[in-house]
């Protein structure tokens, strides 16, 4: 009996309600979708609104970085900073680096930045230092006018500030596009309201540049970012956010050559895929527009030539933009760690069921003649004959196939190292000044 009315006592001391789940543990692999696919997304509630609203006052609907991804933990470009995190606004620096979040990418596209200028034009760059002093060691090197900063702490005469070290083979400091924090005359600090109707983002980790417009996410296109070798550490194209500045127009380099080149930082440059021409005037894109996806420049961004559903290619970008037209350049870095999500097996794609060698992200698409509209079918019928033997279309961007999203994705996982020749060139960085 007296076992019966201990087990009793024991019964109600235990709690009625289910333990709460352990919580995300924090640090820098924290943001890391699950395997078998993305983390599932909570809506955000909307704020409650007035009745009737006074017709001359429309809010304007500004987010925190916090509201961006409500209850979801991602990479940014400050992932694995000191200072991750303490910035609340939502800017390129708190972005969470998810193309699908339009409003967010649009906020980060348009919100004031901050350039470090010391009037020597946009080819000078400055030394980043590890302290309030013009003596101390040199942490990174910083392109004047064209290379945003991010402000940590602003002083009287000096301020604290994070960026991607823009060190090219003859910069004082070289640290290949390291994120690095340390210091710069405030004096030198200038801030800039970019383009507000348009806005580039460079994904390096899908080679993709997104073009938006009037707020919206408007086309795609596949680019070439920079790929780096061991004697060419430089090679590899900087993160961070830039303004398009000067128009350079056709360049050479080597035997090719790069058109529309557009300026954004120092020697980086925005242009259509590079061509080899002929002594006789014929021209031959097909080179360098193969590794149109992937990695294959010496650090300027290679754009398609071929237009996408929109009537979008590096010439349409060349056509709307001014010199100093202060358009905004957002790359975001291939961070160890970052995956690829793979579609929906019910993912619409599109193809021409006659002669048709290729499979499409829509159902028109400029690479077929007028008009014409393509048939659908699932994404996940892409490895079944007759789809198995369609090739990626070079127009509109289309997803990748499972198997080399898979492969990109085992690349960069969690514990490896995407690019070890970069990883050894940074051993000996940064160097002190000579």
């Amino acid at each position: 009996m007296k076992k019966w009315i201990l087990l009793l006592l024991v019964l109600c001391m235990l709690p009625l309600t289910a333990p709460a789940e352990s919580p995300v543990p924090e640090g820098f692999g924290s943001g890391e979708a699950p395997a078998d696919g993305p983390a599932e997304e909570t809506a955000e509630s909307p704020s409650p609104e007035p009745a009737e609203p006074p017709e001359e006052s429309v809010p304007v609907k500004i987010r925190t970085a916090e509201q961006a991804e409500p209850l979801k933990l991602t990479f940014t470009p400050t992932t694995g900073s000191p200072y991750d995190g303490r910035d609340p606004t939502l800017n390129y620096w708190t972005l969470a680096m998810r193309i699908e979040d339009e409003e967010a990418v649009w906020q980060a596209l348009t919100a004031p930045m901050t350039v470090v200028d010391n009037g020597k034009g946009e080819r000078a760059q400055i030394v980043l230092r590890e302290k309030p002093d013009p003596e101390s060691r040199g942490l990174g090197s910083i392109t004047c006018s064209t290379q945003g900063v991010h402000v940590l702490e602003r002083g009287k005469e000096w301020s604290l500030v994070e960026c991607y070290s823009a060190s090219f083979h003859d910069s004082p400091i070289l640290n290949w596009n390291a994120l690095v924090q340390g210091y710069v005359p405030t004096e030198y600090l200038r801030e800039i309201v970019p383009n507000q109707t348009l806005g580039l983002v460079i994904d390096k980790l899908t080679q993709r540049l997104y073009v938006f417009q009037e707020g919206r996410l408007y086309s795609t296109l596949m680019v070439s970012t920079g790929l780096s070798n061991a004697k060419q550490p430089y090679n590899e194209t900087r993160s961070g956010e830039f303004l398009l500045t000067s128009k350079v127009g056709t360049f050479r380099s080597d035997n090719l050559l790069c058109g529309m080149a557009i300026r954004f930082d120092r020697g980086d440059l925005l242009h259509e895929v590079p061509r080899v021409e002929y002594e006789d005037g014929t021209t031959n894109y097909r080179v360098c527009e193969s590794k149109l996806g992937a990695k294959a420049s010496h650090g300027c961004i290679r754009v398609q030539r071929r237009e996408t559903p929109e009537g979008v290619n590096m010439g349409w970008i060349w056509n709307r933009l001014k010199n100093n037209s202060q358009t905004r350049l957002m790359i975001w870095e291939d961070w160890q760690g970052r995956q690829i999500d793979i579609p929906s097996d019910e993912t619409l794609l599109y193809y021409n069921p006659g002669r048709g060698e290729y499979y499409h992200a829509k159902e028109t698409c400029l690479s077929t003649r007028a008009g014409l509209k393509l048939k659908s079918f699932a994404y996940g019928r892409l490895e079944e004959k007759p789809f198995s033997r369609l090739k990626r279309c070079e127009h509109c961007a289309p997803a990748l196939r499972r198997a080399e999203i898979e492969a990109i994705n085992a690349k960069y996982a969690f514990g490896g190292d995407h690019d070890p020749i970069l990883s050894e060139a940074r051993q000996d960085c940064p160097k002190p000044l000579k």
